[in-house]
């Protein structure tokens, strides 16, 4: 069977985004994926088991094993399930949006990855699979895919955000009097921004 994580490190070491791999517990993530249902053969798997995360370029994360400095997929797909009925959380970035595999809450785009977008509180088809995605927050052009959700200095104002937090934009991104540029921006636990915009999401549903 092919190594898919020394593939994965292949596409870390040749991309030019600053990528941190945070070291993980093969035992521990392999129970976890055990538990999670996780296949074994799939990308996601091999990204559990060896990791507790990978960030890319301190904006996008993506969810390895859970540990007592990390949070995992199975924290917050247990966590937030009430809210994700069909579809299973696999990352983060910085301002609180989410990327989940549709298992079956929508019709359309099957086993592939939406993005819960934290400036409309929709959720978007990507139109690409997990093994995809990965390699597209790592080489593709996510600084388009964000280009309106970015403001002057971002990079400063991200440097020393941890992979369980996230910045507070208010007024909050979707809002119409939302002006990125000078709208407050404070660094709280992700759980907090997760909670408030699926709270809206709900209201405005």
């Amino acid at each position: 069977m092919k190594n898919i994580w020394k593939e994965i490190l292949e596409i870390v070491y040749k991309s030019n985004n600053n990528i941190d791999v945070i070291d993980g517990n093969k035992e521990l993530g392999m129970e976890e994926c055990i538990n999670l249902n996780i296949p074994k053969d799939s990308v996601l798997y091999s990204v559990v088991t060896n990791s507790n995360g990978i960030i890319i370029n301190n904006w996008i994360r993506l969810w390895g094993q859970n540990s007592n400095v990390n949070n995992g997929v199975g924290y917050y797909n247990t966590l937030f399930q009430n809210d994700i009925e069909g579809l299973f959380l696999v990352a983060s970035d910085v301002l609180g949006g989410l990327f989940a595999i549709n298992i079956n809450k929508f019709t359309e785009g099957k086993n592939h990855i939406w993005y819960f977008a934290p400036d409309t509180l929709e959720w978007e088809c990507m139109d690409m699979q997990y093994n995809e995605f990965l390699a597209w927050s790592m080489q593709g052009d996510i600084d388009e895919f964000y280009l309106t959700m970015r403001w002057n200095n971002w990079q400063e104002d991200i440097k020393n955000i941890g992979i369980n937090y996230a910045l507070l934009i208010y007024p909050f991104l979707w809002a119409r009097e939302c002006d990125i540029e000078k709208a407050s921006k404070k660094m709280v636990n992700i759980d907090e921004i997760i909670k408030i915009n699926f709270e809206y999401h709900n209201k405005f549903a």
